[in-house]
């Protein structure tokens, strides 16, 4: 970066929404970041504090609206990343020796944690033509490094995360696809104390996944991800006009694929530590036929955490 004649050797940084008000914010006394906050002008934190405390028009909150900047929180920080791509979805799996743990991700910035990884984190890819994020490829330390990062990976990317645990996807009495709409049933059906908190998700999950591009892996043999797309799509609907709409790439070809992916490894070694912190336990409403073993699902989501702050 240059400013004024002098260059800048900017590190990678996510800037906090009240760096901008700190004349020396705390990125470490001799890095460039903190030089060219000393070298701005004298009179910019004035005008900075004047735009984030304006209460309409200010430049943070027109950026926000106009889907240029996203705003994020965690704990009290406030942090602010540029929106790198266009809504979408990500379907992904992962498996241990008993069950199945399925990702279902909505991302309203898929593209800020793909750079994260990528350039941030320095996060390694498979090596090859088909290079790509792959949480099974990374070793323990990568994967401690991520798990670590997760409240910013989630806050800069997504809007809701839902993850499923099931022994139910091996079974040999139920065709897959009816396995399937009823393990996504599971989430929004059942007349219990939670119906209205059902259907509020439902109608929200609803308003963002319809004609919003679904990247969905091809975990569900001999089921395509076509149909997995058309079948999640139609639950969310509740009967009503919908578009489901298929991102046909395959993992190597789809930034949200590969940012699922890294989601799921992570969230399946929280829950399978049972370690449950950023999740809220769902209660699934049980349909799903049993032969000589009980199937059933566990259920997480993840919602993203409105301001507290201002």
């Amino acid at each position: 970066m240059i400013l004024d004649d002098k260059k800048y050797s900017l590190e990678p940084t996510v800037l906090r929404k009240y760096d901008f008000l700190r004349k020396a914010p705390e990125f470490g006394s001799k890095s460039e970041m903190n030089r060219l906050f000393s070298d701005l002008p004298s009179d910019f934190i004035s005008s900075a504090k004047s735009e984030l405390y304006r209460k309409s028009g200010g430049w943070i909150e027109r950026a926000y609206e106009e889907r240029k900047v996203k705003q994020f929180q965690i704990e009290n920080d406030v942090f602010l990343v540029p929106i790198l791509s266009k809504p979408a979805i990500g379907i992904d799996t992962s498996g241990n020796s008993s069950d199945r743990f399925i990702c279902f991700a909505f991302y309203d910035n898929y593209g800020a944690a793909y750079h994260y990884f990528e350039n941030m984190l320095e996060i390694p890819k498979t090596v090859g033509q088909r290079a790509e994020f792959k949480w099974n490829k990374l070793n323990s330390i990568l994967r401690g490094v991520l798990d670590r990062e997760l409240d910013h990976v989630l806050g800069m990317s997504a809007q809701f995360v839902l993850m499923m645990k099931t022994n139910a996807l091996d079974c040999s009495d139920e065709k897959i696809i009816d396995v399937f709409i009823k393990l996504i049933d599971g989430w929004f059906s059942n007349y219990d104390y939670k119906y209205n908190e059902r259907q509020g998700l439902r109608s929200k999950l609803f308003e963002f996944a319809n004609e919003t591009q679904i990247h969905c892996d091809a975990d569900f043999q001999p089921l395509g991800p076509d149909k997995i797309v058309k079948q999640f799509v139609k639950i969310l609907s509740n009967e009503d006009e919908h578009t489901p709409l298929h991102a046909e790439k395959d993992s190597h070809e789809s930034q949200p694929i590969q940012v699922t992916d890294i989601l799921c490894g992570i969230l399946k070694d929280r829950i399978t530590n049972r370690e449950h912190k950023g999740l809220t336990p769902w209660e699934f409403h049980n349909k799903l036929k049993s032969d000589s073993k009980q199937r059933d699902a566990k259920c997480y989501l993840w919602e993203k955490r409105e301001f507290t702050t201002e």
